[in-house]
Protein backbone atom coordinates (compact mmCIF):
# COMPACT_ATOMS: atom_id res chain seq x y z
CA UNK A 1 0.00 0.00 0.00
CA UNK A 2 2.92 2.34 0.57
CA UNK A 3 3.67 2.29 -3.12
CA UNK A 4 0.14 3.39 -3.97
CA UNK A 5 0.38 6.18 -1.41
CA UNK A 6 3.63 7.50 -2.87
CA UNK A 7 2.43 7.24 -6.46
CA UNK A 8 2.00 10.76 -7.78
CA UNK A 9 1.11 12.16 -11.13
CA UNK A 10 4.79 12.34 -12.10
CA UNK A 11 4.83 8.63 -12.71
CA UNK A 12 2.18 8.94 -15.43
CA UNK A 13 4.06 11.54 -17.47
CA UNK A 14 5.64 8.88 -19.74
CA UNK A 15 2.20 7.66 -20.73
CA UNK A 16 1.26 11.15 -21.89
CA UNK A 17 4.54 11.50 -23.76
CA UNK A 18 4.07 8.09 -25.35
CA UNK A 19 0.62 9.09 -26.58
CA UNK A 20 2.14 12.29 -27.95
CA UNK A 21 4.97 10.36 -29.57
CA UNK A 22 2.53 7.95 -31.17
CA UNK A 23 0.61 10.82 -32.78
CA UNK A 24 3.90 12.48 -33.76
CA UNK A 25 5.00 9.33 -35.57
CA UNK A 26 1.56 8.67 -37.03
CA UNK A 27 0.81 12.17 -38.32
CA UNK A 28 4.08 14.09 -38.68
CA UNK A 29 7.08 11.81 -38.91
CA UNK A 30 5.75 9.28 -41.40
CA UNK A 31 7.08 10.91 -44.63
CA UNK A 32 10.59 9.74 -43.77
CA UNK A 33 9.28 6.18 -43.55
CA UNK A 34 7.40 6.66 -46.82
CA UNK A 35 10.62 7.82 -48.51
CA UNK A 36 12.24 4.59 -47.38
CA UNK A 37 9.35 2.58 -48.82
CA UNK A 38 9.58 4.45 -52.13
CA UNK A 39 13.30 3.66 -52.32
CA UNK A 40 12.45 -0.01 -51.68
CA UNK A 41 10.10 0.02 -54.67
CA UNK A 42 6.67 0.31 -53.05
CA UNK A 43 4.47 1.92 -55.68
CA UNK A 44 1.69 2.93 -53.30
CA UNK A 45 3.89 5.02 -50.98
CA UNK A 46 3.30 8.76 -51.31
CA UNK A 47 5.62 11.35 -49.78
CA UNK A 48 3.83 14.65 -49.05
CA UNK A 49 5.68 17.73 -50.23
CA UNK A 50 5.13 19.66 -47.01
CA UNK A 51 6.96 17.42 -44.57
CA UNK A 52 9.36 15.46 -46.71
CA UNK A 53 12.67 17.07 -45.77
CA UNK A 54 13.07 17.56 -42.03
CA UNK A 55 14.99 14.45 -41.01
CA UNK A 56 17.28 16.18 -38.47
CA UNK A 57 14.40 17.93 -36.69
CA UNK A 58 12.46 14.67 -36.52
CA UNK A 59 15.43 12.82 -35.07
CA UNK A 60 16.15 15.49 -32.44
CA UNK A 61 12.49 15.82 -31.41
CA UNK A 62 12.07 12.05 -31.16
CA UNK A 63 15.19 11.65 -29.02
CA UNK A 64 14.22 14.52 -26.70
CA UNK A 65 10.68 13.22 -26.23
CA UNK A 66 11.94 9.68 -25.62
CA UNK A 67 14.45 10.97 -23.06
CA UNK A 68 11.80 13.06 -21.31
CA UNK A 69 9.54 10.02 -21.15
CA UNK A 70 12.39 8.08 -19.51
CA UNK A 71 13.00 10.68 -16.77
CA UNK A 72 10.29 9.35 -14.44
CA UNK A 73 12.25 6.09 -14.22
CA UNK A 74 14.93 8.04 -12.40
CA UNK A 75 12.30 9.58 -10.13
CA UNK A 76 10.78 6.17 -9.34
CA UNK A 77 14.17 4.65 -8.48
CA UNK A 78 15.02 7.61 -6.27
CA UNK A 79 11.68 7.75 -4.40
CA UNK A 80 10.75 4.07 -4.09
CA UNK A 81 14.15 2.53 -3.36
CA UNK A 82 17.19 3.35 -1.29
CA UNK A 83 19.36 3.60 -4.38
CA UNK A 84 20.90 6.77 -5.71
CA UNK A 85 19.08 8.64 -8.45
CA UNK A 86 21.61 7.78 -11.19
CA UNK A 87 20.59 4.11 -11.02
CA UNK A 88 17.42 5.20 -12.78
CA UNK A 89 19.44 5.47 -15.98
CA UNK A 90 19.71 1.67 -15.95
CA UNK A 91 15.91 1.40 -16.18
CA UNK A 92 15.38 4.21 -18.68
CA UNK A 93 16.31 2.11 -21.76
CA UNK A 94 13.07 0.20 -21.17
CA UNK A 95 11.17 3.45 -21.65
CA UNK A 96 13.17 4.14 -24.82
CA UNK A 97 12.33 0.66 -26.12
CA UNK A 98 8.64 1.43 -25.63
CA UNK A 99 9.18 4.60 -27.69
CA UNK A 100 10.79 2.61 -30.51
CA UNK A 101 7.93 0.11 -30.47
CA UNK A 102 5.40 2.96 -30.66
CA UNK A 103 7.30 4.41 -33.60
CA UNK A 104 7.15 1.16 -35.53
CA UNK A 105 3.48 0.58 -34.78
CA UNK A 106 2.50 4.13 -35.79
CA UNK A 107 4.48 4.14 -39.03
CA UNK A 108 3.20 0.73 -40.06
CA UNK A 109 -0.41 1.75 -39.40
CA UNK A 110 0.12 4.83 -41.57
CA UNK A 111 1.66 2.69 -44.30
CA UNK A 112 -1.31 0.31 -44.10
CA UNK A 113 -3.71 3.22 -44.53
CA UNK A 114 -1.89 4.39 -47.66
CA UNK A 115 -1.67 0.84 -49.03
CA UNK A 116 -5.40 0.25 -48.50
CA UNK A 117 -6.19 3.56 -50.20
CA UNK A 118 -3.95 2.62 -53.13
CA UNK A 119 -5.61 -0.74 -53.63
CA UNK A 120 -9.04 0.85 -53.52
CA UNK A 121 -7.90 3.09 -56.37
CA UNK A 122 -6.47 0.04 -58.14
CA UNK A 123 -9.81 -1.75 -57.94
CA UNK A 124 -11.61 1.37 -59.19
CA UNK A 125 -9.29 1.74 -62.20
CA UNK A 126 -9.58 -1.95 -63.02
CA UNK A 127 -13.38 -1.83 -62.69
CA UNK A 128 -13.63 1.19 -65.02
CA UNK A 129 -11.54 -0.44 -67.72
CA UNK A 130 -13.26 -3.84 -67.46
CA UNK A 131 -16.79 -2.43 -67.37
CA UNK A 132 -16.11 -0.67 -70.68
CA UNK A 133 -14.89 -3.96 -72.15
CA UNK A 134 -11.35 -2.61 -72.38
CA UNK A 135 -9.28 -5.35 -70.74
CA UNK A 136 -5.89 -3.80 -70.11
CA UNK A 137 -2.64 -5.46 -69.17
CA UNK A 138 -1.57 -5.47 -65.55
CA UNK A 139 1.19 -2.96 -66.27
CA UNK A 140 -1.25 -0.51 -67.84
CA UNK A 141 -3.63 -0.81 -64.89
CA UNK A 142 -0.80 -0.27 -62.41
CA UNK A 143 0.51 2.77 -64.28
CA UNK A 144 -2.97 4.28 -64.53
CA UNK A 145 -3.54 3.57 -60.81
CA UNK A 146 -0.28 5.21 -59.78
CA UNK A 147 -1.04 8.25 -61.91
CA UNK A 148 -4.61 8.72 -60.63
CA UNK A 149 -3.71 7.91 -57.00
CA UNK A 150 -0.86 10.42 -56.97
CA UNK A 151 -3.02 13.02 -58.70
CA UNK A 152 -5.79 12.62 -56.10
CA UNK A 153 -3.36 12.80 -53.19
CA UNK A 154 -1.62 15.91 -54.56
CA UNK A 155 -4.99 17.56 -55.06
CA UNK A 156 -6.07 16.68 -51.51
CA UNK A 157 -2.74 17.87 -50.13
CA UNK A 158 -3.09 21.23 -51.86
CA UNK A 159 -6.51 21.64 -50.23
CA UNK A 160 -5.18 20.54 -46.82
CA UNK A 161 -7.29 17.38 -46.74
CA UNK A 162 -4.68 14.69 -47.35
CA UNK A 163 -5.20 12.81 -44.10
CA UNK A 164 -8.96 12.92 -44.36
CA UNK A 165 -8.90 11.56 -47.89
CA UNK A 166 -6.42 8.76 -47.18
CA UNK A 167 -8.33 7.75 -44.07
CA UNK A 168 -11.68 7.69 -45.86
CA UNK A 169 -10.26 5.79 -48.82
CA UNK A 170 -8.65 3.19 -46.58
CA UNK A 171 -11.79 2.63 -44.49
CA UNK A 172 -14.41 2.67 -47.24
CA UNK A 173 -16.70 -0.28 -47.75
CA UNK A 174 -17.63 0.75 -51.32
CA UNK A 175 -15.13 -1.47 -53.09
CA UNK A 176 -15.78 -1.83 -56.83
CA UNK A 177 -16.52 -5.41 -57.87
CA UNK A 178 -14.11 -7.48 -59.91
CA UNK A 179 -15.90 -7.64 -63.27
CA UNK A 180 -13.57 -10.22 -64.78
CA UNK A 181 -14.03 -12.62 -61.85
CA UNK A 182 -17.82 -12.22 -62.01
CA UNK A 183 -18.00 -12.98 -65.73
CA UNK A 184 -15.54 -15.87 -65.60
CA UNK A 185 -16.74 -17.58 -62.45
CA UNK A 186 -20.20 -16.19 -62.44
Amino acid sequence: MEILDTLTYWFWIPVLFWVGLYFWFHRVSYPLYMKKLVKNGQKWAYVPRVRSYFKLFDLIFTLVMAAVSALPAIWVIYNWTDLEWFYGFAVSPLFLIVGVILCKIAKKSTANMYRNAYFLEYRRVRYESESKGDFRSETDVQNRTIWSFTKKLKEAESKGRLWEMVYLMSKTKKIPPDVYAETMYG
